[in-house]
């Protein structure tokens, strides 16, 4: 790992260091008197004027160090130039013992400290956590090398040692009075611990005499919360409640903290309902409520609670979405619309994502038939994860409406910074062209697509199965073989080579051992199951053939299953109970391919 530290930042370094040297306040023996007047390369103030400025700055992180009386000789001097510049050539772990060695020898803080921050650097946390120690060692008082000796042994998972550290914090917060804050501290810092119960059992000896701060208990529910003791959790967060009996923040974590224990989402909804009745306007409680009410769905009462919480606190942008979801989920889509429309028009200074309410808002539109209203609602996901799903979203709409050429057109016009999301906007292209009754150029537009990226496993997947639908077989087959060998474990792609040429009767053992594999990788998979049905059943074990169908269909009652279900089951003679399947794929898809053509070939009306 290179470090570029130009010659301007090593002169600072060397700055900051004789700002520190009291010995320098006058000339050196030997040392030109002439020369001590000079300034430095670059700079326009005199040494003393930089050491003067360079005190005055001070660096926090040096806050605190007792610094040694230091004479900056030739040795030292080579040294530090010596050790910067192998940092500037990258030669971290060079650098970080020399200084580590002049810390040792000088007894000052700021080469522990540089010392530490190049093994760092270097990724070297056993010298790292050396030259911490010696920072620490030199400078007690400095919270920078405690924090950073403390972070080190955390990661290094030894609890053991940094117990004695954190006491010390501790001491040293009571003193100052600053105890909430080393608490908070100490939870963030605890939470990056490898062992969370050994964690909790340190924070536990240490908090022995703060359990009267809310703090302390909160850390201790936190620090539980994460090694999964849910019941010492909810206890930590009811015990800090009981210190505030009036705060609505502590009341809504205990809630949360019991919901997630043994004891579940009744006495944490009880919690809530005794904390309301003493405290009836406070809204973030009233909310978090209402919001486990329609958890249990007790929509009815989850409803009357977030009216009065959004009455309390009409500008809350939470309570204004979660109601139109609650009002979404009643089958009240103009109430949803109407809270997602408060929502948007909330003033600027109120923080909100508009994003996902504008989804919201054409998701209802579309399911109203509103097809131009969802397309406009669409056109103002400008960002974020959502953009690009927004886009497809709006081409497949704009589609359905007739116009396919200006749906292609926002595809391809699409500027997009990576190729994955490249092939999902050539996906949904192809997607259009096949629903558009134009097989043969959605597979050309994969095509070309995988002429520029030819290992890409999605356009291989993709581009195999459009190749199957204009009978290419061969083509079909190197798409998905390709994709197996650089996936093996991909059991769709063993799934769709399997039934292929089962549904077309070829090689009948090969396309076993393929759908064997999928149904290996997926065992629960009910379109690999239904593969293996039908496989069964192209080599006449019709028996064997029924028994995966039937659990298919169980899984995942679709028409093509049930089709498949109906052709085993004519050939067995159970013919009445062919036509009910038919029957009901019909309903579930009139226009199936394969249920026509089935039908068809067996000369059956359902009529």
């Amino acid at each position: 790992m290179r470090v570029n530290l130009p010659l301007t930042v090593i002169c600072a370094s060397l700055t900051l260091l004789v700002a520190g040297c009291s010995t320098l306040s006058g000339p050196q023996a030997g040392d030109d008197p002439a020369k001590q007047s000079q300034p430095a390369a670059g700079s326009t103030a005199t040494p003393t004027q930089n050491a003067r400025s360079a005190t005055t700055a001070r660096d926090p992180a040096s806050e605190g160090d007792n610094l040694p009386n230091l004479s900056l000789s030739r040795e030292v001097l080579f040294q530090v130039l010596a050790a910067e510049i192998a940092a500037q050539r990258g030669q971290l772990g060079t650098a970080s013992v020399t200084f580590l060695a002049l810390s040792r020898s000088t007894k000052d803080p700021r080469f522990a400290r540089r010392a530490t921050e190049l093994a760092l650097a270097d990724r070297s946390l056993d010298r790292a956590l050396a030259s911490a120690r010696v920072w620490y060692e030199l400078s007690p008082a400095n919270p920078t090398a405690l924090q950073t000796l403390e972070a080190l042994f955390l990661a290094n998972g030894n609890l053991t040692e940094v117990e004695p550290l954190l006491a010390t914090r501790l001491n040293r917060a009571r003193t100052e009075n600053t105890l909430p804050q080393a608490y908070g501290q100490m939870q963030r810092m605890l939470l990056r611990a490898t062992e969370p119960a050994a964690a909790l059992a340190l924070l536990q000896r240490l908090a022995a005499r703060d359990l009267g701060l809310i703090e302390a208990r909160l850390a201790l529910g936190a620090l539980a919360d994460a090694a999964r003791d849910q019941e010492r959790s909810a206890a930590e967060y009811r015990a800090a409640l009981a210190l505030k009996p009036t705060d609505a923040a502590l009341a809504v974590q205990a809630a949360q903290a019991v919901a997630r224990s043994s004891a579940g989402s009744l006495p944490a909804l009880q919690l809530l309902s005794d904390f309301l009745n003493t405290n009836p306007a406070a809204s973030e409680a009233r909310f978090a409520y209402a919001r486990l009410l329609a958890q249990l769905e007790r929509n009815a009462e989850a409803q009357t609670q977030m009216d009065q919480a959004l009455k309390d606190d009409p500008e809350n942008p939470n309570i204004l979405y979660a109601m139109a979801g609650l009002a979404y989920r009643l089958k009240q889509p103009e109430i949803a619309k109407q809270h997602l429309q408060r929502y948007i028009a909330l003033p600027r200074t109120v923080q909100r994502d508009n994003m996902p309410a504008f989804l919201f808002l054409a998701q209802i539109a579309e399911e109203q038939n509103q097809l131009p209203e969802a397309i406009q609602w669409l056109e103002q996901v400008n960002r974020g994860e959502s953009f690009l799903s927004a886009i497809v979203q709006r081409a497949l709409l704009t589609s359905k409406l007739g116009k396919l050429d200006a749906a292609l057109e926002l595809l391809r016009s699409t500027n997009v910074p990576t190729n994955r999301e490249r092939i999902q906007l050539t996906s949904a292209e192809a997607q259009l062209l096949r629903e558009a009754n134009r097989p043969a150029d959605a597979f050309d537009v994969l095509d070309k697509a995988l002429e520029r990226l030819p290992n890409n496993p999605e356009l291989l997947y993709d581009h195999g199965m459009a190749a199957e639908r204009i009978d290419k077989i061969d083509v079909m087959e190197r798409s998905m073989r390709k994709l197996i060998e650089l996936r093996p474990d991909h059991a769709h792609a063993h799934n769709a080579l399997g039934y292929t040429l089962a549904d077309r009767n070829l090689r009948l053992d090969e396309a076993l051992k393929l759908i064997t594999r999928a149904l290996e990788l997926l065992p629960k998979d009910p379109h690999i199951i239904d593969s293996m049905g039908w496989v069964l059943y192209r080599q006449g074990k019709l028996v064997e053939a029924e028994k995966y169908l039937r659990q298919a269909f169980e899984i995942k009652p679709e028409a093509e299953v049930a089709t498949h279900l109906g052709e085993v089951l004519w050939q067995q003679g159970k013919t009445a109970e062919a036509r009910r399947l038919w029957q009901q794929a019909m309903q579930l898809d009139p226009a199936n391919q394969t249920l026509r053509e089935t039908l068809t070939r067996f000369k059956v009306s359902l009529q």
